[in-house]
């Protein structure tokens, strides 16, 4: 048996999709596949036409219910039932699913009205949470006494604050069966603050505990307050509010809250502390925030008196000419905005867009000018604030408040109460290859744990991560992994590079995001890397997500779901005929009127490569 004959079953076996999915077979028989010691082929294809025709799927169910029986719905995740959620009684119209990521569930709700029915489908979480699922999904449906058929299929982002989806239901259809595969999915649980240094009052008398050096950090107000409090002492900061308080503590932790989660309140909160970072980061949203009109925006940054916000903005429409029509049109800035707001920062700002264009850049909102090799200064050192970490005999000195975010503090101390890191294997002989420092990794993934701190570089993104892993920085691993993801793949060894890493280090969205890519875009680049070497010494539970990708056919169809991004369309339709978004109506034979988007992708979609 030789390699050219393995590699040409294997081709033949992957490009004949079936509706049957790789968690059917035993795990002997993936084996033999993969060693070629059995060329006995997958179940054969049935249904071939759906592949190139709009009509639903028909797939023969579990069970075919009678027609006493009541609406029913199902939960499926990667080919497995997801548990109903137990404890109080269900209302008869609702169901309740677990998910797998955090505490958060599937709510599904049956709202009959007036004759019609609609399904409201929506996740849900803890209010002190953050968290979000981006999912291909399949939705089946029993019309009557026939099959489920599949209806709708399409990929959509659950979290937070999204919208929830309504299903419009013909009252032929009995029972509804969600079928989901992940592709990417984080949790984060808001801190509880009952750890740290020191102690923050309010004016209702509650407390809450943080540290010191991240409020010094963040904060030059802060810093001087810290300075004069003792470890464990009191700062009452009455009569600021509490919630707004927390608002801002959440965006110095590392909890991915959106900028915009609690607005006012942050900017509120940040204005009143100093906190410049998270003012510019505020500033830049509201600023680039285009669904408000633009004299809307200036009168909201000016009584939030977010500054670069309304320089910002008045720099660049005096540069358009819009500035000048919105004057001839009526606005004024001063009553807008007040005197003192027009006065030293409308003004000048028009001045230097007008009369300094040649010669000077347009204003950035202000950034930190702290730079990853400040960590390394005597300055540094001498700050109380700051821990030292010794590496390889090196001294890295690292905000104390920042490292308690992300470490808990478990590092080794030595005898002079500095914290010593290893170094890992692997992340040296990662270094040695790319002929890069392992300081050089290490100052910038330390760098990139402040709210401050950038990124680390493109190049250094999986040296980075090893070394995040082996030091638990679990939000620093989670965060590298999406930059990783982000990266193109242009070959096949690149492939299984991904999967060895998602498998050495546990990258699970690694894993769901490269048999993705599997099934679409880098379909033909993962057929020649699943005849490598390589891929075959990888465990079975990496390999056989990629090999379920790109046999069972279960994202094919029209349309294909390994190449769209989330939709934005959330009204939606379930019918013996077929089901997703309302189509757009046209009196007119055009393009439109024979399903273009079948032949040219429809332009809100994006590939899985960006």
């Amino acid at each position: 048996f030789t390699m050219s004959e393995r590699h040409f079953s294997l081709n033949s076996l992957l490009e004949r999709l079936s509706t049957h999915t790789a968690w059917e077979f035993e795990d002997r028989e993936i084996e033999d596949v993969l060693t070629g010691k059995s060329l006995r082929p997958f179940p054969s294809v049935r249904n071939e036409e759906h592949l190139l025709s709009g009509a639903p799927l028909e797939i023969k169910p579990s069970l075919v219910l009678s027609p006493s029986t009541q609406f029913q719905v199902d939960l499926l995740i990667e080919g497995k039932a997801a548990k109903e959620e137990s404890g109080a009684i269900r209302p008869a119209n609702e169901w309740k699913f677990g998910m797998g990521v955090g505490d958060v569930i599937l709510s599904v709700k049956l709202q009959e009205e007036n004759g019609s029915r609609k399904l409201r489908v929506c996740a849900v979480g803890c209010p002190d949470s953050e968290w979000g699922i981006t999912t291909q999904m399949r939705v089946r449906a029993c019309i009557g006494e026939e099959n489920m058929k599949v209806l709708d299929r399409d990929v959509f982002d659950f979290a937070r604050y999204r919208q929830p989806i309504i299903f419009q239901l013909h009252n032929d259809i009995r029972a509804v069966k969600f079928e989901m595969r992940f592709i990417n999915s984080f949790f984060r649980r808001h801190p509880s603050f009952d750890e740290g240094d020191v102690i923050i009052r309010f004016a209702d008398g509650s407390t809450l505990r943080t540290w010191k050096a991240l409020l010094s950090q963040a904060s030059p107000y802060m810093a001087l307050k810290m300075r004069e409090t003792e470890d464990d002492g009191i700062v009452d900061v009455t009569p600021f509010d509490r919630l707004a308080f927390v608002e801002l503590l959440l965006q110095l932790y590392p909890t991915e809250r959106p900028i915009w989660a609690n607005f006012k309140p942050l900017a509120n909160a940040a204005v009143s502390f100093d906190v410049r970072d998270v003012i510019v980061r505020l500033s830049d949203h509201l600023a680039n925030y285009r669904k408000i009109p633009l004299y809307r925006r200036l009168e909201d940054a000016a009584k939030l008196n977010l500054y670069p916000a309304v320089a910002c903005m008045v720099e660049e429409a005096a540069r358009t000419n819009m500035w000048t029509a919105m004057i001839h049109n009526g606005y004024d800035p001063v009553q807008s905005m007040g005197d003192h707001v027009y006065t030293h920062v409308v003004c000048p700002s028009i001045v230097r867009a007008k009369f300094a264009q040649s010669l000077l850049p347009p204003l950035p909102l202000a950034k930190s000018e702290m730079k990853a090799e400040d960590l390394l200064s005597d300055c540094a050192a001498k700050d109380p604030l700051n821990q030292c970490i010794m590496l390889m005999g090196t001294p890295f000195y690292v905000n104390r408040g920042i490292l308690r975010t992300h470490t808990g503090g478990s590092f080794p101390v030595n005898s002079l109460g500095h914290l010593v890191v290893p170094l890992p294997k692997d992340v040296f002989l990662m270094c040695k290859k790319m002929n890069v420092p392992v300081g050089k990794v290490f100052l910038e993934l330390v760098f990139s744990l402040y709210p401050s701190g950038s990124d680390v570089s493109a190049g250094l993104i999986i040296p980075a991560l090893a070394y995040a892993f082996h030091l638990r920085l679990k939000y620093a691993v989670e965060k590298l992994e999406q930059a990783l993801i982000s990266v193109p793949v242009t070959n096949a060894g690149r492939l299984i590079d991904h999967l060895s890493l998602a498998e050495n280090y546990r990258l699970t969205n690694l894993l769901r995001t490269t048999a993705v890519r599997a099934e679409g875009s880098c379909y033909d680049m993962m057929k020649e890397a699943v005849v490598r070497p390589e891929f075959a010494a990888l465990s079975l539970a990496t390999r056989r997500p990629v090999l379920d990708r790109m046999c069972s056919g279960w994202a094919h169809g029209w349309p294909m779901l390994a190449n769209r991004s989330p939709t934005d369309k959330m009204e939606r339709s379930l019918a013996p005929t077929g089901g997703g978004p309302p189509k757009p109506e046209s009196d007119c034979a055009t393009f439109r009127s024979i399903e273009s988007n079948m032949v040219f992708e429809e332009m809100d979609r994006l590939s899985v490569e960006g």
